[in-house]
C-alpha cells in the first residue's frame, strides 16, 4: 500500500524531516505561497490566519510586569488605570513608522485571510488540493499585493515571534465545517440580516475561527461583519477601540467565539471589557462548539450562547461509514472496498481526538484482504497532515500510518492497542528497553533546527512552568523575581543544543505490542498541544517515561546517556521529572484520567527534588576512594522531623532546600545516624528513606514505622479502625481523603497548592460522631488529620530503635521538631531542639526554641551537636557544584532562613543566575552547564 507525498505545506526547512509548528512569520508566509502554488485554499487560509496571529499578537505585546498586574487586578480601579496604560503603551508604539508599515502589511494579511475564509466556507467540498478558482480574482490580488517575502523591516520586528499552533485545528477535532454550522444556528436566532455584527475571536484558536465565522455571516447574507481578534488580558490598538466604540454606538451585537469552553473565564473576561465600553450583556453572544466531558460553563449562563453540542461536530459525519469510505478511496485508491465494519464515533473530548476502529475487506490487484484500522482525528490541513511526516520519520516505532484525508488519520491496527485516553496502566507494562529506544530514536529522526521553546514565554513551554514552579520558593517575591532573575536562570538550564521533536505524551502514552516491539499510538499527540509544555529536548520525554518506570529510572537514565553520548545535567533532569509531576497533577484536577491520582502526583514532585539534593550533597559519602568515612554502623541516634525542619513546601508539595541537606549530611558524614520522624504516611517516608540513605522513619505522627533494610512496616498501635471515619469524612462535600494513610486519615478541601484544613465547624461535627472514636485531632494548614489516641512520635522512635535492634534504653542524641506532635519526642531525646518557626506549643512546653527558622533552624541544632556549622570541617565539607546546580541550589535555598535570612539569599541567587548567565554568552547556550556535560560534583581535596 503506497503512501502519498507527505507534505506539510512547503514550510519544512531543506534537512528537516518534519515542520516545527512554532512557525516565525518567513515560514508561515513561504507555507502561504506553497499553498497556493498547490491551489489548497485550506492551508492557504490556515497560514494567512497564522500569519496574522503572529503579527497582532507581536504588535500588542506590552511589559511583562504591567501586564500581569494588569490581569491581577482587573475589574478594581488601579486595574482600569493600568488597562488604559496598556493601550497607552500600544498607541505610542503605533506611532513608530515601521509600526507603521507591519501595520499596513498586516492590514492586507487580514483581507487576504478573509478572502480565503469566504473561499473555504463558500464551498466547504473544496478545502483541498487542487482548486484553482479559490485563487482567481481576490484572493490572486490580495497574494500578489502581500508579495513574495516579508518585509525586510517587518520580518526584523517579527523575529523572535513564532506562531501559537491553534488548539481548534491542532489537537481539537474541529473543522471549517463545525463554524458554518454555528453560524447556521446563530442565523436561526438572530433572522436580522441589518444587524451589525462585531466577531471578535480569542487568539490563538479566535485568529481562525473568527475570520471563518465572519466569512460564514457574510455568506448567509449579513451585510455589516467587521472582524477582530483579541488575546484576554492583552492591550487593544486604536482599530481595535474604534471598532468597539463603532460597535456600541450603532447597538452591534458583538459575538465572541472561542474553543469549547472549560470555565469559561477567558470570555468573560473579554465580555467584561466590552460592558466596560458600554455594551450591555445580553448584545454579547457567545459562539462555540461544546465537549461532551464539560458541562456548560456556569461564568457564562448569563450571556446569550449559540452552542454546537458534541453529538453535532463534523468529526463524527467523517468517522461514520460513508465519511470513511470516502478516506479510503482517497488513501488507498488501488483498493475497493467490500464491506465495512464500525461502531458509532464517540464524542469528542479535550482530552483525547476521536477515533474509531473498524475492519475493511477490499479487493486490489493483488486479491482481497481485511485490513484491521483506525480512523482517528488529527487536526485540520497542514496542521493535521503533520502526523503523517513524523509517522514516515519513526517507521518501525509507531503503527503504521497509510494516509490523511480532510482531517483524519487512518493507520494499522494493533492486537492489543490500547484505548483511546493515556493510560499510565500500559505505560508499565511497557519494556523499558523499548521505551528508551522509543526516546532515542525520535531524538536521532525528527531533529529541529533550534530549541524555540526560549521564545515561548507566556505558552508555557517547560522551562516557563518549571519557573513558576520553583519560584513558589520566593513567596509573594516570585513575580517580580520570575522575569528578572528565575525566566532566565530556567531558559538557560533546559535549553537545548540538540533539539528535536518530543513526543510530550510520555508519562502516560498509548503504547502496545507489535511484532519488532513496542510501539507509540499517540506518538503526534502530545507535541504542539493545547497542554502547552513545549520542549525541544528528548531528555523532557525521557524524565516523563522514567516517572512512569520508576523501578527501572536509573537504568533508563544511564542506557539513554551511552546511546546518545550526551550526560544529562542533574538540574535539568531535576526540573523535567518535577515538571511532569506538577503536570501529572494538573491534569488530574482538569477531569483527565490518567491514573494519576493527586497525592502520587505530588510525590513525584518531592522525590525529584530529594533526589536531586540527595545527589549532590549525600551520595559522596557511600562512594568508595572518596576520601571520606562511610557513615557509621554503630553512632548515636538522631531524630528529624520533616515539614518545616527538613523540607518545607514548594507550590503545595514538601521538598528540601540545601541547608537541611547540609545539615543532613554533616550528621551522617560524622557517624550519626539519622532517622525520620513524621505525620506523612509510609509511601513518602518509604521514598526519602531510601533517598537520603536513611536506617527507618516513623510515620503517621508515630502509628507506624519503617524499616529500611528490610523494606518492612510495623504498626505501633492497633487503634480503632480509620475506615467507618473514612467513609464518614470522604462524604462530605468538597472533602477529599489522601489514599496513603494506613492507621491515621488526612482530609483537605480542595486541591494541588490551594488545599486547606477543615474548619473548625466541620471538625467539631466529625468528632462528635461515633466514627471518630478513639481519634485526635491535628490541625495543619493545609489538611486536618485524625490520629488514633495514645499514638506520639516518642513511642513510635522508642519501636523503630528497638525494631532496627538498639538497646534497651537507646535515646536520640537530638531531636529536632517544630510542631505540638514533636513535643513528647523532644522532652526524651536528650537534646530536643525547634528551629524558629516552632510552633507556640513547643515555646509554651519550655523546649529550646532556636533563633532561625526551618532549615537553617536545623543546620544551627545540628551546629550545636557538631561544635561547628554543617560543612564546616574537612569530614562534612559540601563537595564543589556545577554552574547549573549552584544556581538551582540557589533557587531552592531563598526560604529556608525565613524572611530575615532572603535578602542574603536572593543575593547569592542573582550572583548564581549572573555566572549562568556568563556561561550562555561565553558561546555555550544548549551545553550542560558542567565541565563536560557531565554532572559530576568534584569533593573538596
Amino acid at each position: 500500500m503506497s503512501r502519498p507525498p507527505l507534505d506539510t505545506g512547503g514550510a519544512t526547512p531543506p534537512g528537516q524531516a518534519v515542520a516545527d509548528l512554532y512557525a516565525d512569520a518567513t515560514e508561515l508566509h513561504r507555507g502561504l505561497l506553497g499553498a497556493a502554488r498547490r491551489s489548497d485554499p485550506l492551508d492557504a487560509f490556515l497560514f494567512a490566519a497564522g500569519l496574522t496571529q503572529v503579527c497582532e499578537d507581536h504588535l500588542a505585546g506590552t511589559p511583562w510586569l504591567l501586564s500581569r498586574a494588569a490581569s491581577e487586578l482587573d475589574g478594581t480601579a488601579a486595574g482600569k488605570v493600568l488597562r488604559l496604560a496598556l493601550n497607552g503603551v500600544v498607541t505610542a508604539a503605533d506611532q513608530s513608522p515601521t509600526t507603521g508599515r507591519l501595520r499596513e502589511w498586516l492590514s492586507a494579511t487580514r483581507r487576504l485571510t478573509d478572502a480565503l475564509a469566504d473561499a473555504v466556507t463558500g464551498r466547504p467540498d473544496a478545502t483541498t488540493e487542487g482548486d484553482p478558482q479559490a485563487f482567481s480574482g481576490r484572493v490572486g490580488a490580495l497574494l500578489e499585493r502581500l508579495g513574495t517575502e516579508v518585509p525586510p523591516s517587518g520580518a526584523a520586528m517579527l523575529e523572535g515571534s513564532l506562531l501559537r499552533p491553534p488548539s481548534c485545528f491542532r489537537s481539537f477535532d474541529q473543522h471549517p465545517r463545525d463554524v458554518v454550522e454555528l453560524v447556521t444556528r446563530f442565523t436561526d436566532r438572530y433572522p436580522d440580516r441589518g444587524t451589525r455584527i462585531l466577531v471578535i475571536g480569542l487568539r490563538t484558536s479566535g485568529s481562525y475561527l473568527a475570520p471563518l465565522a465572519g466569512a460564514a455571516l457574510r455568506a448567509d447574507g449579513y451585510a455589516h461583519v467587521t472582524v477582530r481578534t483579541t488575546r484576554p488580558g492583552g492591550a487593544s490598538s486604536r482599530a481595535d477601540i474604534a471598532a468597539l466604540r463603532s460597535a456600541v454606538r450603532d447597538g452591534a451585537l458583538a459575538v465572541l467565539i472561542d474553543d469549547p469552553p472549560s470555565t469559561g473565564g477567558s470570555l468573560v473576561a473579554v465580555a467584561r471589557g466590552l460592558s466596560r465600553a458600554g455594551l450591555p450583556a445580553e448584545r454579547v453572544v457567545m459562539l462555540y462548539a461544546a465537549f461532551a466531558d464539560r458541562p456548560a460553563p456556569a461564568l457564562l449562563a448569563r450571556f446569550p450562547s449559540v452552542v454546537l453540542p458534541p453529538d453535532d461536530w463534523h468529526i463524527r459525519d467523517r468517522l461514520r461509514e460513508p465519511g470513511l469510505r470516502r478516506s479510503l478511496a482517497e488513501v488507498l485508491p488501488d483498493h475497493d472496498v467490500l464491506s465495512l465494519s464500525a461502531d458509532e464515533p464517540g464524542l469528542p473530548s479535550r482530552w483525547s481526538h476521536v477515533e474509531l476502529p473498524f475492519t475493511v475487506r477490499t479487493h486490489s490487484a493483488t486479491g482481497d484482504a481485511e485490513l484491521r484500522l483506525v480512523a482517528q482525528g488529527a487536526g485540520t490541513g497542514y496542521l493535521g497532515r503533520h502526523a503523517l511526516s513524523v509517522a514516515e520519520a519513526l517507521d518501525g516505532l509507531v503503527p503504521r500510518v497509510h494516509g490523511f484525508h480532510d482531517g483524519v488519520l487512518l493507520r494499522d491496527r494493533p492486537a492489543e492497542e490500547p484505548g483511546p485516553r493515556p493510560d499510565l496502566a500500559r505505560t508499565q507494562q511497557a519494556p523499558a528497553a523499548d521505551v528508551v529506544r522509543y526516546v532515542v530514536q525520535r531524538r536521532a529522526r525528527v531533529p529541529l533546527a533550534a530549541d524555540r521553546s526560549v521564545m515561548l514565554t507566556g505558552c508555557q513551554p517547560v522551562w516557563e512552568a518549571g519557573a513558576r514552579l520553583f519560584a513558589d520558593r520566593c513567596g509573594r517575591l516570585a513575580a517580580p523575581l520570575r522575569p528578572l532573575l528565575i525566566d532566565p536562570l530556567l531558559r538557560d538550564l533546559l535549553r537545548t543544543s540538540s533539539a528535536s521533536l518530543v513526543d510530550g505524551h510520555m508519562a502516560f502514552g498509548r503504547w502496545c505490542p507489535d511484532s519488532g516491539g513496542w510501539t507509540k499510538a499517540d506518538f503526534d499527540d502530545g507535541c504542539f498541544s493545547h497542554l502547552d509544555l513545549a520542549a525541544y529536548d528528548a531528555a523532557y520525554d525521557l524524565a516523563g517515561a522514567a516517572q512512569a518506570l520508576l523501578p527501572d529510572a536509573d537504568q533508563m537514565q544511564s542506557a539513554y546517556e551511552r546511546m546518545t553520548g550526551s550526560r544529562i545535567p542533574a538540574a535539568r533532569w531535576c526540573v523535567y521529572q518535577a515538571v511532569h509531576g506538577w503536570n501529572a497533577e494538573r491534569l488530574g484536577r482538569s477531569g483527565a484520567r490518567t491514573g494519576v491520582d493527586e497525592a502520587t502526583a505530588r510525590r513525584a514532585r518531592s522525590r525529584a527534588v530529594q533526589e536531586y539534593l540527595a545527589a549532590l550533597y549525600l551520595r559522596d559519602l557511600e562512594l568508595p576512594g572518596a576520601g571520606l568515612e562511610p557513615p557509621s554502623a554503630h553512632g548515636a541516634w538522631c531524630a528529624l522531623d520533616v515539614d518545616g525542619v527538613l523540607e518545607t513546601d514548594l507550590c503545595g508539595a514538601p521538598a528540601p532546600a540545601p541547608a537541611g541537606m547540609l545539615a543532613l549530611r554533616a550528621l551522617r558524614a560524622h557517624g550519626y545516624r539519622v532517622l525520620l520522624a513524621t505525620g506523612r504516611p509510609v509511601p513518602e517516608v518509604r521514598d526519602r528513606c531510601r533517598t537520603y540513605g536513611l536506617p527507618g522513619g516513623v510515620a503517621e505522627y508515630g502509628a507506624v514505622v519503617y524499616d529500611t533494610e528490610r523494606d518492612s512496616v510495623t504498626p505501633v498501635v492497633t487503634g480503632p479502625d480509620p475506615s467507618a471515619l473514612a467513609s464518614l469524612l470522604s462524604g462530605l462535600p468538597s472533602v477529599t481523603l489522601d489514599p496513603q494513610y494506613a492507621r491515621c486519615v488526612r482530609a483537605c478541601r480542595g486541591t494541588g497548592a490551594d488545599r486547606a484544613a477543615l474548619d473548625d465547624a466541620t471538625v467539631r461535627e466529625v468528632t462528635g460522631r461515633p466514627e471518630a472514636a478513639g481519634f485526635t485531632v491535628v490541625q495543619g494548614e493545609m489538611q486536618t488529620d485524625f490520629v488514633p489516641a495514645g499514638v506520639d512520635k516518642a513511642t513510635g522512635v522508642a519501636t523503630l530503635l528497638q525494631t532496627l535492634g538498639a538497646p534497651a534504653g537507646t535515646r536520640p542524641v537530638l531531636a529536632v521538631g517544630d510542631s505540638a506532635t514533636d513535643i513528647p519526642l523532644l522532652r526524651w531525646a536528650r537534646n530536643g531542639l525547634a528551629p524558629g518557626n516552632a510552633a507556640p506549643a513547643v515555646r509554651a512546653a519550655g523546649l529550646t526554641v532556636l533563633r532561625r527558622p526551618c532549615q537553617a533552624g536545623l543546620a544551627d541544632a545540628v551546629g550545636r551537636l557538631l561544635g561547628h556549622r554543617p560543612g564546616g570541617c574537612p569530614r562534612c565539607r559540601p563537595p564543589s557544584l556545577s554552574p547549573g546546580d549552584t544556581a538551582l541550589t540557589a533557587l531552592l535555598a531563598v526560604p529556608e532562613a525565613g524572611r530575615a535570612g532572603m535578602p542574603v539569599r536572593l543575593a547569592r541567587l542573582a550572583h548564581a543566575r549572573a555566572a549562568v548567565a556568563r556561561h550562555s554568552c561565553a558561546g555555550t547556550a544548549g551545553a550542560p552547564l558542567t565541565a563536560g556535560g557531565d554532572t559530576t560534583r568534584h569533593s573538596t581535596p
